[in-house]
């Protein structure tokens, strides 16, 4: 194994200077593209702020159950059974085709 910190690797050296190549070619590109259509990039931008906040904000409550100190309360839920305060289903034989639903005729 190379006993050398990473900053003194020649390997490392060379991809920083490929990111900043690359980085610039990219920067030159969309530099041109922001020139040339200007209403199309503040439409973008619009579009990717808006992206970004509707993430944030999926993400924050999540973000926050995440990291806090203590696990927070799971409820759980039973899916075989109705719901408390649910109208109570009528029983079915096992075999039984479900009811019709209301307004639908057999042909």
């Amino acid at each position: 194994m190379n006993d050398s910190s990473p900053v003194d690797n020649p390997l490392v050296d060379e991809v920083r200077k490929l990111i900043a190549g690359v980085g610039e070619q990219a920067q030159q590109a969309f530099g041109r593209f922001r020139a040339e259509n200007p209403e199309v990039y503040r439409h973008l931008s619009a579009a990717g702020s808006e992206l970004l906040a509707a993430y944030r904000a999926a993400v924050a409550g999540h973000e926050r159950r995440w990291s806090a100190p203590e696990p927070a309360d799971a409820e759980h839920i039973h899916l075989d059974e109705e719901p408390p305060g649910a109208p109570a289903a009528e029983p079915r034989e096992p075999n039984a085709e479900p009811p019709a639903e209301p307004g639908v005729r057999d042909v």
